[in-house]
């Protein structure tokens, strides 16, 4: 029993990290809170976006970067890479596209 609770004291310190929290506070919120949330990365990365109309994840990367797609009312839309150190980074999906990468379309493994 004492091995199994100093097994189990070690996982959850090590978790963090390798955790990537900002992705799984988006996987916990709800629909309307996640939209909120999105809106918020893109305002404070200078995008006029009021509100978000879809979100989508696109996938996760080798390290543990999820990427997000949001449509704002607008129009626009944008990927929002979400690394585990939480240094967000934003970039129009038509950019992406420029490079093959489709927006609203999951990652192929």
């Amino acid at each position: 029993m004492k091995t199994a609770w100093i097994c189990l004291i070690g996982l959850i310190l090590a978790t963090p990290a390798f955790a990537n929290e900002g992705h799984q506070l988006l996987l916990s919120q709800s629909k309307a809170e996640r939209a909120t949330t999105l809106a918020g990365i893109l305002q404070t990365s200078g995008k006029a976006c009021a509100t978000v109309s879809r979100s989508f994840l696109q996938g996760t990367d080798e390290n543990q970067a999820a990427y997000w797609n949001a449509e704002c009312s607008g129009g626009e839309t944008y990927v929002i890479q979400i690394p585990p150190s939480n240094k967000t980074r934003v970039l129009e999906c038509k950019i992406m596209a420029m490079i093959g990468v489709e927006c609203f379309t999951r990652f192929e493994n």
